[in-house]
């Protein structure tokens, strides 16, 4: 034993002052900005839609892309990627002629992303790589897709890329193999391509020589059936598609699909029933086909009216009647969830439901023994409101912008209504006076079909994202209405 330390004493060593010192590191400071989930799902939304849209500007833009020297002028490369990334079909240009191989591509993989939607890419595309999806992502894609879950986002991702790509190849097999009567075979295998992902897209582009849309193929029931067929699949959506063959028997449906398949069904009737009744004896539009054609014009008019924008006759010589029904329907437009624009079937049916059942004396909305939530019939009609505001704003827009050329009686301003809805609701509807319309009218036509592809979804989306039960309400009080 030491000296000095006895049995049971224990050594107590105390630090030196250097070991007990404090370490100075630098830090590099990070300025963060903390964005709110529904803003971050919504401008991803939005900005995903702007980098496609400016990624096909400037690749239309290019002197590869167009027949003529020099490039394409930056606001026809504008307008055209916003139509082809936007489905919505609307031309200031010949696409066949003007438009390179090319140019062409462009345009095609413009459609098929615009499409597909860009969340919808994108959560494939981070699936593949292995993040994992954040909650305000799921959010998103719930609401684009028409998911009932946050789980089922990641599944639904996948099958809806799996679907639309096998759906485009039949119809693409089956228009090419058709227009191998009348083209090469690479021509015919291009021609079908581009028709089938514009088809399924609702996009109303077409590249076939000699022919404005589908007039030059009116007669053709093939090709008119199989793009009938390619639009209503893309525009009724996958998760009600999904339903339809899960589940065969009609009481057994989602009460979602139920209203999808009455919506379509009912607004399909009314647009064949009024373009037969109006223009059956219209010799600038139905009048001069044989019986049977003009039955199946109609009955393909129906079905376009709503989303697609193409067209076996020539707006521009419809009545005005015809004209006033497919701007309503063209407002309208596709189901939730689907390639189609407008404020969406699933909406107008919400509104009918509620109004229905106020008829009936009843409080709450109700339908097939089921009770709609209050939050989505408000919902509904804030969608609506604000998208009669917004195609009203667009339209006094365009009265301001064409004035001149109205007074002039170069065309009525019934056409910019028409022309207005048909941006709005991304269809592509024309009555001709697309390419007329002066430069800053095309530019508001522009910011139209931007506003109308991402709008509904938007609104939606910031809706359900800022929705949250009530702690407490107000004493009720009654107003007069009617």
């Amino acid at each position: 034993m030491r000296e000095g330390r006895r049995l049971g004493d224990r050594v107590v060593r105390r630090p030196r002052a250097a070991e007990v010192a404090p370490i100075h590191l630098r830090t590099q400071r990070r300025y963060r900005i903390n964005i709110p989930a529904a803003t971050s799902a919504l401008l991803s939304l939005a900005l995903g839609f702007a980098v496609l849209i400016a990624i096909g500007t400037g690749l239309l833009a290019l002197p590869l892309s167009s027949s003529g020297e020099g490039g394409a002028p930056l606001l026809v490369a504008l307008f055209t990627a916003t139509s082809a990334a936007c489905v919505t079909g609307l031309v200031v240009v010949e696409s066949a002629t003007y438009w390179t191989g090319f140019g062409q591509v462009v345009i095609l993989l413009l459609m098929y992303a615009g499409g597909l939607g860009i969340m919808t890419a994108g959560a494939v595309i981070l699936v593949a790589l292995g993040r994992r999806i954040t909650l305000s992502d799921r959010l998103v894609l719930r609401e684009s897709m028409g998911a009932s879950s946050l789980g089922s986002v990641t599944r639904i991702g996948r099958q809806v890329v799996i679907f639309a790509t096998a759906v485009q190849a039949v119809g693409f097999v089956i228009l090419a193999l058709r227009l191998l009567f009348d083209f090469s075979a690479g021509s015919a295998a291009w021609h079908g391509l581009f028709l089938a992902v514009s088809g399924f897209n609702n996009a109303g582009f077409s590249i076939l020589p000699e022919s404005s849309s589908l007039a030059g193929y009116r007669t053709d029931v093939l090709i008119v059936g199989a793009v009938g067929v390619l639009i209503v699949l893309g525009s009724i959506s996958l998760p009600v598609l999904m339903d339809l063959m899960r589940r065969r028997a009609p009481s057994r449906w989602a009460l979602d699909t139920r209203l999808v398949v009455l919506g379509v069904l009912g607004l399909w009737l009314v647009g064949s029933v009024v373009t037969l009744a109006l223009e059956f004896a219209n010799p600038s539009t139905l009048g001069d086909l044989p019986l049977g054609h003009r039955i199946t014009s109609g009955l393909f008019q129906g079905v376009t009216s709503r989303t697609a924008g193409f067209s076996t006759i020539d707006f521009a010589e419809v009545r005005e009647g015809t004209a006033f029904i497919f701007i309503l329907l063209m407002f309208i437009g596709g189901a939730s969830g689907s390639t189609a624009g407008g404020v969406k079937i699933n909406t107008l049916m919400v509104l009918l439901v509620a109004a229905a059942s106020s008829l009936r004396g009843r409080e709450h909305a109700e339908v097939f023994r089921t009770e709609l939530p209050l939050a989505q019939v408000t919902r509904a009609m804030a969608i609506v409101g604000i998208g009669v505001a917004t195609l009203f704003a667009l339209v006094v827009g365009l009265a301001i912008t064409e004035s001149a050329k109205v007074d002039a009686g170069v065309f009525g301003f019934a056409d910019l209504l028409f022309e207005a809805t048909s941006a709005f609701g991304t269809v592509g509807l024309s009555r001709g006076i697309t390419s007329i319309v002066s430069e800053p009218g095309q530019l508001l036509l522009t910011v139209g079909m931007y506003v109308g592809r991402i709008g509904p979804l938007t609104i939606a989306l910031g809706l359900a994202l800022r929705e949250r039960r009530a702690v407490y309400r107000y004493a009720q009080e009654r107003v007069r209405i009617g």
